[in-house]
């Protein structure tokens, strides 16, 4: 009897000093069920909104469920958005962006990352320091003073400014202008 008393006293050293997979073979003849790590969090998708507007590393609060991203805006590479008053134009495509205006029609390249949400995609970047950040949703757009019909709407937001505007894709806008009647 004091020899498994002993024997019992001994166990858990012997057993402390097993491998994980002796460890789960003992587990499972004894009868007992073997620990399941938890799986981590999958994403389920792109986020409904803006990763700007809603913080994608937000936890808690209502999730919205989302099975696509729009698929105009998904399948497109590259994008020309412009804006008026102030007048503007970025041409988005990849991790770069060139944003011109009247005073400055060559351009500013602007690194950025292509995020995809379920009303569009999104560019952002750095410009002088401030945050940058095309947005291109694919919904119907109106230039307000041309009158002229996109395919996409366009947000620009630097720093604490934004500026409305209109999108396509960057072939057919290209293909709008040499396609326009010379005068």
């Amino acid at each position: 009897m004091k020899l498994r008393l002993a024997a019992l006293a001994v166990l858990p050293l012997a057993l402390a000093a097993c491998d994980d997979q002796a460890m789960t073979d003992l587990q499972s003849s004894l009868g007992m069920k073997p620990e399941v790590a938890e799986q981590p969090a999958t994403p389920s998708g792109p986020p409904a909104v803006s990763p700007l507007e809603q913080a994608i590393e937000v936890e808690g609060g209502e999730h919205v469920a989302s099975a696509t991203a729009n698929s105009e805006t998904l399948n497109t590479v590259a994008f020309v958005a412009r804006g008026n008053e102030p007048f503007w134009t970025v041409e988005a495509s990849g991790e770069r962006a060139v944003y011109k205006t009247p005073e400055n029609q060559k351009g500013r390249t602007v690194t950025v990352r292509r995020l995809t949400f379920a009303q569009g995609v999104e560019f952002v970047g750095t410009l002088d320091g401030s945050a940058f950040a095309l947005t291109v949703r694919g919904t119907d757009c109106v230039d307000d003073m041309s009158g002229e019909k996109f395919p996409m709407s366009a947000t620009l937001k630097i720093g604490g400014r934004t500026n409305n505007g209109c999108a396509a894709p960057a072939a057919a806008a290209a293909t709008e202008t040499t396609a326009a009647p010379q005068g």
